[in-house]
């Protein structure tokens, strides 16, 4: 056996960690491992405990003033003064502030179901370029054995005298390029290994083993259905929605007056030089504040300034429906021009296997038209080659599908 076909069996029997998964199986695992994914969830978890900072009363307040140059009063001198007071909300307003805090919470809520199409779709990709690959090497080696086929039958032409050795030579030239070719072929296989193993968190070299996966039709109503209302990107859409709302509420008490009440305590010491009717009595004084908003515009703009976000979402989430509904009808569109592109080449190859059998039996007997021979030969396999550039692009079209189940 040629010693560059050796060399290519054993680059591919090379791998430092071997198994066959499906792709099921590894969509799970990247769902499982992925760090994003547990940073959006951890994110989420840390937005919802907002709620609790900011629907507590405010912190009351506490004075104290020292008397350094007491104040003199009819009763006695005025050392030291200590007041508190609280600020009074409104009924509903903590309420109002906890609602926001919530609602900008659950705008986190679907992030990571959002991601976890997209890593789902990535791995469906790779896994379908990696199968395509392992196919396509798979019909080189079919044409390498018809190569040996060839030359065998082009040496015994050249023995019995009807055939020349430029057809042996022909067939030794086109053998080398493809073994460089499947050479290649196991360099690019890297790329898409790579990725995989980085979305399932396995070391980068690790290879890959393919099985043998269906791959369905799904209902197209359904996958409709998902991509009008039902992708969690939408309820990332509605929960902002719902947190511009909150903010708008909001407002409302923030528009109106701020009240407070408290209370003043001062020390007065008695007077020496005088005996007078409550001499040295403290002072005791109920407190009241009120913080009146006057320039209001700052309000009505934050209620035009979510007003128009909210716009702005209805606007977004038109255009991710029209760019879904685009996608499925492409993905669609592929795959009814992969099935009838598979069903062209399988209508030549019956052809041209049927003209390859006589072609072989006159060629046996005369030694005659061998390179004719050889393209139909190589021309064969080509379709199966056209097949399964048609077959990996219908499933790429397959696993956009995938997204909106």
């Amino acid at each position: 056996m040629n010693s560059r076909i050796i060399t290519t069996i054993c680059l591919l029997l090379v791998s430092i960690f071997a198994y066959s998964q499906s792709v099921e199986s590894l969509i799970q695992k990247a769902k499982e491992y992925n760090p994003g994914l547990k940073s959006l969830r951890l994110e989420y978890k840390a937005a919802q405990q907002k709620a609790d900072q900011v629907n507590d009363w405010p912190d009351p307040k506490v004075n104290l003033g020292i008397g350094v140059l007491p104040v003199e009063t009819r009763l006695g001198a005025q050392r030291f003064k200590l007041g508190v007071s609280q600020m009074i909300p409104w009924k509903g307003s903590l309420d109002a502030k906890s609602n926001v805090a919530k609602s900008m919470a659950e705008v986190k809520s679907n992030l990571d179901k959002v991601k976890e199409i997209d890593i789902e779709y990535a791995i469906r990709i790779e896994y379908t370029k990696i199968a395509f690959i392992e196919n396509k090497k798979d019909i080189l080696y079919k044409k390498i054995e018809i190569l040996d086929a060839l030359e065998e039958l082009a040496k015994s032409a050249v023995r019995s005298g009807k055939g020349k050795l430029s057809n042996v030579l022909f067939t030794v030239r086109k053998r080398e390029q493809l073994l460089t070719d499947l050479e290649l072929l196991n360099k690019k296989i890297e790329q898409p290994t790579i990725r995989l193993n980085r979305w399932t968190g396995n070391p980068l070299n690790t290879k890959i083993d393919i099985s043998n996966n269906s791959t369905l039709l799904l209902d197209k109503e359904n996958l409709i259905s998902f991509a009008e209302s039902e992708h969690p990107l939408y309820q990332v859409l509605n929960n902002k929605v719902s947190a511009s709302k909150a903010k708008i509420k909001l407002t409302e008490f923030d528009i109106k007056p701020k009240i407070g009440v408290g209370l003043d305590y001062a020390y007065v010491s008695s007077r020496s030089d005088v005996v007078i009717p409550g001499n040295g009595r403290d002072i005791l004084m109920p407190m009241g504040s009120i913080s009146i908003p006057i320039h209001t515009g700052r309000f009505e703009a934050v209620k035009q300034e979510e007003t128009i976000k909210q716009e702005a979402i209805d606007a977004q989430r038109q255009e991710i429906k029209d760019m879904y509904f685009a996608e499925l009808e492409m993905a669609y569109s592929m795959i009814e021009y992969s099935d009838q592109i598979e069903q062209k080449f399988i209508s030549l190859k019956k052809i041209t296997k049927e003209t390859l059998e006589l072609m072989r039996a006159e060629y046996a007997s005369e030694g005659t038209r061998f390179e004719e021979l050889l393209r139909l030969e190589m021309e064969l396999i080509d379709y199966d080659l056209e097949i399964l550039n048609a077959d990996f692009e219908k499933k790429t079209a397959i696993a956009t599908l995938y997204k909106f189940k």
